[in-house]
């Protein structure tokens, strides 16, 4: 399901990642956390989490690209979001409410994907010891409700074609990549239509 690197032979340390990703500017605070952690990569079609999981850790995108899926009423597989940015926090809402609560979506991995996996308890305990860390708490929190809230104005305000414009220019990666379905469910248009965009696309490359 994923490797875990022997950290003798990782290019990258934990505490590095913690700079790269999420810096603290405190070393003694990076130490700790990075002695908690431990980077693990994973492969196309892993599953970091599935819908109904109770999240055990913070998962910190260090490079590579997500999915983060859900299942509708009429129990169809619908994508939620797409997650490529260094330091973005691939959990959902459960993960901040402090309690083990089940996920009600899942996160896929889309390629080649390495994430800094850090224990929910270490992050909840260090909190306690250090501003630092709770304001750190708190960005996250900040920067999960900017980014659900740029995905959901533009699929409620935008029309089909404008979508997808925009999904290109925010995740170029992502188009090619991830399939019509994947990509369809997000924008909330038809297969269909989306073919003949993607069409149109190509066409004027």
């Amino acid at each position: 399901r994923k490797d875990r690197m022997d950290r003798g032979r990782d290019v990258m340390t934990t505490v590095e990642a913690i700079n790269a990703c999420i810096p603290l500017n405190n070393p003694e605070l990076t130490g700790q956390l990075g002695s908690l952690s431990e980077i693990v990569h994973y492969k196309k079609g892993d599953c970091i989490y599935d819908i109904g999981d109770i999240q055990k850790k913070v998962y910190v995108l260090i490079e590579g690209m997500l999915r983060c899926y859900f299942i509708d009423e009429s129990q169809t597989e619908m994508t939620d979001s797409f997650m490529t940015e260094k330091g973005m926090v691939a959990n959902s809402v459960e993960i901040f409410v402090g309690k083990e609560t089940p996920s009600v979506v899942g996160v896929e991995v889309l390629n080649e994907t390495t994430v800094l996996e850090i224990p929910v308890q270490a992050v909840f305990d260090l909190m306690q010891q250090y501003p630092r860390m709770a304001k750190l708490y708190v960005r996250c929190l900040h920067q999960a409700l900017e980014f659900q809230n740029e995905i959901n104005i533009k699929r409620l305000y935008l029309p089909g074609n404008k979508r997808y414009e925009w999904f290109c220019k925010k995740w170029p990666e992502v188009d090619r990549i991830a399939s019509n379905q994947q990509i369809a469910s997000f924008l909330g248009i038809r297969s269909e239509s989306l073919s003949r965009l993607r069409h149109q696309k190509r066409k004027h490359q």
